[in-house]
């Protein structure tokens, strides 16, 4: 499994101004400032609508390298929306670390129940 990146590789963008003429701007993309990251299960601490509702558990559906701060949520009736990470808590991890391995996979540890 190819690991998850963000990369901060600069881009163009074209667009007309109101008098016509074609302006091209080069940008680069923010670094990512969570650890958040498709597939997990976040929390919701700040009200988007009456669907998206503070302390809602919902899934990471994507997240864009263009845009790595700005996370897409779906809720369990397949509905989609965008939230800043300042707007959630991660809840639980379910995806792969830069080995690929789950946190489901992995073992536990449950050295302490063990007879000396």
């Amino acid at each position: 499994m190819a690991a998850i990146s963000f990369p901060r590789t600069p881009y163009k963008i074209s667009y007309y101004d109101l008098h016509g003429d074609k302006k091209t701007i080069r940008r680069v993309p923010p670094p990512k400032l969570h650890d958040i990251l498709p597939e997990d299960e976040v929390e919701i601490t700040r009200k988007k609508n009456d669907d998206f509702d503070a302390g809602d558990k919902l899934d990471v559906k994507s997240i864009s390298p263009r845009s790595p701060n700005t996370l897409q949520i779906v809720n369990d009736d397949g509905q989609a929306t965008f939230m800043s990470y300042l707007d959630l808590r991660i809840s639980r991890r379910f995806a792969p670390d830069e080995n690929g391995v789950t946190p489901l996979d992995q073992e536990e540890s449950n050295q302490y129940l063990l007879w000396p």
